[in-house]
């Protein structure tokens, strides 16, 4: 089955193909580009039965008519794309509540939702118009859309955040949204959002951006995640820390005449502990993690640890060893393994923030 894909360097389109890795489903993924939508045969790279994910969009420009213009292009472009190859698949198009408040990216966008719609009934068509509150999650543009994406990257790099408005603010978090998405490429049942979007006061999601920033970034504690909600936006916070430059964490060691003693994590959130030995040479992991927290500690031994983001080719390597004492925290969606470079075993802790279990592990295969 094909996925195509318009907008897949944006912020939805990167956690699509980020969500479709962890399918066990073999996918053709094809991207839409700018040059083909610049091109008269953008029908020339869609067949009839495909699925279509069009995000792309332009938000900001040089002037609201402008905004509105090139919104209305690129849909026109798509519009008439599937007219000559008489599409039948499902399309999925990303609106916005700015629909709502009569802005020219609002209206851009309503009148490509219904024109779609329209279309879609007239070719036979699944369409699903996706009316979108405010969208947050790991790695999101700062000082673009996402006031989330703004207050994290300020805090993390020492910036005051201010509130213009604080009011409550639907927020939608991007991985429930690409759940769905991708669930919905096999079912043809409708989409509903609203048990997923939740109400937050600005002023309250800011009071826990500080709290993990004093917790976590200066303090070395885990936070209290014990929502839902707490843990994606602490999975976001954690998104815009520089792990090259943030880790590894040096642990405070205590000693004296009987030998030394060292706090491995402090938590304020239930979670669960694990301890591994790994022979000379050998390689743990190769995998990544959509939502758990986790923490590597080497006790004894020396060790190199790699990260790469799932989307990227750039890898972090951090070497740590017994003799001094250090921890790695693992970002989601980053890819990691462990290897013993050390002459005799290595042992490690590993701490997570929910009890292990096979049918829910989020615990995906792909090479560093």
């Amino acid at each position: 089955m094909r996925v195509l894909i318009s907008g897949h360097k944006g912020f939805l389109g990167s956690h699509l193909q980020r969500g479709l890795l962890t399918v066990n489903h073999s996918y053709s993924i094809i991207f839409l580009t700018k040059s083909d939508f610049k091109s008269a045969n953008l029908n020339n790279k869609i067949k009839s039965d495909d699925i279509i994910f069009h995000f792309a969009g332009v938000n900001r420009d040089i002037s609201d008519e402008a905004v509105l213009e090139k919104n209305e292009h690129i849909n026109n472009i798509l519009f008439k794309a599937l007219e000559k190859t008489k599409f039948s698949g499902k399309l999925f198009f990303s609106s916005s509540i700015q629909e709502n408040f009569n802005t020219k990216y609002g209206i851009a966008k309503k009148n490509a939702r219904v024109k779609f719609l329209d279309q879609s009934k007239k070719l036979g068509y699944v369409f699903h118009g996706l009316i979108l509150p405010n969208l947050y999650g790991p790695f999101c543009k700062p000082n673009y859309n996402s006031f989330i994406a703004s207050f994290c990257y300020n805090i993390i790099h020492s910036k005051k955040n201010e509130i213009k408005e604080d009011k409550n603010i639907p927020l939608l978090y991007v991985n429930d949204l690409i759940s769905k998405l991708i669930e919905s490429i096999e079912s043809s049942d409708k989409i509903i959002l609203t048990d997923l979007i939740n109400q937050k006061k600005v002023s309250e999601v800011l009071r826990l951006l500080d709290m993990f920033n004093e917790t976590y970034i200066k303090n070395g504690t885990y936070p209290n995640l014990d929502s839902y909600f707490k843990l994606s936006l602490f999975n976001t916070f954690m998104s815009y820390i520089d792990i090259k430059e943030f880790f590894p964490k040096k642990y405070k060691v205590h000693e004296d005449n009987r030998g030394s003693f060292t706090e491995l994590i402090r938590s304020n959130s239930s979670g669960q502990s694990s301890v591994s030995i790994t022979g000379r040479n050998e390689i743990r992991g190769n995998h990544f993690h959509t939502r758990k927290v986790e923490r590597f500690s080497v006790i004894k031994g020396k060790a190199l640890i790699k990260l790469r983001e799932v989307l990227s080719e750039e890898v972090a390597e951090f070497e740590l060893s017994e003799e001094s004492p250090s921890y790695i925290d693992i970002p989601i969606w980053n890819t990691h393994n462990i290897q013993n470079i050390g002459n005799d075993e290595l042992i490690t802790t590993f701490w997570i923030n929910e009890h292990y279990e096979d049918k829910t592990s989020d615990t995906y295969i792909e090479n560093v």
